[in-house]
């Protein structure tokens, strides 16, 4: 494993106001905190793809069975590392808004079909008990970086 950080001025930028994404003309972007304060989400509004990076999963990181199997079902942001709760909770209710059809996180398979926005509503209304863990070090006390 890499024992410094990458220098990446030069080669990144940041993104406009007005929610586009440059050379993706079809593409919006979603500011979606919680498991990363400047975390992005990535929707295109014409087939309803969604890419939410890590908002949420569709396996469930914690568990080692799951990871392995990758069977597709939706879970909240991996929970070994979310410092802010509260805006990842925020976070999924603002893409189930979204009704997405197509989904591609960051961790787990892709999902397609007409049960996916069913699927993300009904982790948005019950993102507690779905996706935040009782006994967490961010839990109740959102992380603050220096």
């Amino acid at each position: 494993y890499p024992r410094t950080s990458a220098d990446l001025s030069g080669h990144v930028q940041a993104l406009p106001a007005d929610d586009s994404v440059p050379t993706l003309p079809d593409w919006r972007y979603f500011h979606t905190p919680g498991h990363a304060p400047g975390h992005v989400s990535l929707y295109r509004a014409e087939d309803k793809v969604l890419l939410p990076g890590d908002a949420f999963c569709t396996t469930k990181q914690e568990s080692f069975l799951a990871v392995a199997k990758q069977t597709p079902e939706l879970h909240g942001p991996p929970a070994y590392y979310t410092p802010d709760w509260e805006a990842a909770r925020a976070s999924v209710q603002q893409l189930a808004k979204l009704c997405p059809r197509t989904i591609a996180p960051g961790h787990g398979l892709p999902m397609c079909g007409d049960e996916v926005a069913d699927q993300l509503q009904r982790l948005a209304i019950n993102f507690d008990h779905f996706a935040v863990p009782e006994h967490r070090k961010y839990v109740h006390k959102t992380a603050v970086g220096e």
